[in-house]
């Protein structure tokens, strides 16, 4: 009986000592899940750095003066209201019409991009009104019409996620360095100029340029619809699909593991007003 009893102490301590062990690994693994996930948390919001822009948006400027004779937007009205007195149609710019130099208004304008995610399932969307850039508008020979540098700040992109924005900040496009805080696009080549510029009907295009984006530069290709609503505004809306992995935007190769769920295709869009320049 005694050596019965000893026996199953025995078990019993043997047991218990089995069921510490057991509980120690899963403590063990919560706390390094719990920490972990803090870790993540904190690195996220140190290296994330803040949404707000190092300074004022803008872009390098064009100035009428380099194309052609430079001309006041109160000149211009008065053009188009001699025409409108005249027996031309009031929407059609004659050879009277002047240069303009268009500058986009960032206050009602827009970049965005939209990516498919993986995990979890859905697209993701990021905004930022930090846009700049010149339009110059040739009304007598419009093939002579230029589009300047457009620039926008990504480190203010917002999606509908703070954690995704930070995670895009330090680790994604490396904006929280100021290095990478701005992307460039700058035009080479346009195609899909009108014959004659009619206020207010759209005219579409391409602008092929280089874009510069997390300190990579590629060729990109913009579909553009641009309409000169009236000497006073200009409307348009440019959009071109890029492959993260040409901008070495999260690639495989760089994080180590082939799951990021993200897609490869990333939709670019500037939608902009631009109103002439001081």
């Amino acid at each position: 009986m005694k050596y019965e009893n000893t026996s199953l102490a025995y078990y019993n301590e043997k047991r218990h000592n089995k069921e510490k062990i057991i509980y120690s690994i899963i403590a063990f693994g919560i706390g390094a899940f719990v920490g972990g996930l803090a870790g993540v948390f904190i690195f996220l919001n140190i290296t994330g750095g803040s949404a707000e822009p190092s300074q004022a948006i803008s872009a390098p400027t064009l100035a009428a003066e380099s194309f052609g004779t430079p001309v006041g937007i109160m000149e211009v009205e008065n053009q188009v209201a001699a025409r409108a007195n005249s027996n031309a149609a009031p929407d059609q710019p004659e050879t009277t019409l002047e240069p303009v130099v268009y500058r986009i208004v960032s206050a009602e304008s827009e970049a965005r991009f939209s990516v498919y995610e993986t995990f979890p399932v859905g697209t993701a969307v990021g905004r930022t009104r930090e846009i700049a850039g010149d339009v110059y508008v040739d009304f007598n020979t419009p093939s002579n019409s230029q589009l300047g540098t457009i620039r926008v700040n990504l480190r203010t992109l917002v999606t509908d996620d703070p954690d995704r924005d930070k995670s895009i900040r330090c680790c994604v496009l490396l904006t929280a360095r100021s290095e990478y805080e701005f992307a460039d696009f700058v035009p080479i080549q346009i195609s899909g100029y009108p014959e004659q510029i009619v206020f207010g009907q759209p005219n579409e295009g391409q602008i092929t340029g280089n874009l510069t984006l997390r300190g990579v530069t590629q060729p990109v290709t913009f579909n553009v619809l641009l309409t000169v609503l009236s000497p006073e505004e200009l409307r348009g809306l440019a959009s071109a699909t890029v492959m993260r992995s040409d901008f070495s935007i999260i690639n495989d190769a760089d994080n180590g593991f082939d799951y990021h769920g993200v897609a490869e295709e990333i939709a670019l869009e500037f939608e902009f007003i631009a109103r002439p320049a001081p």
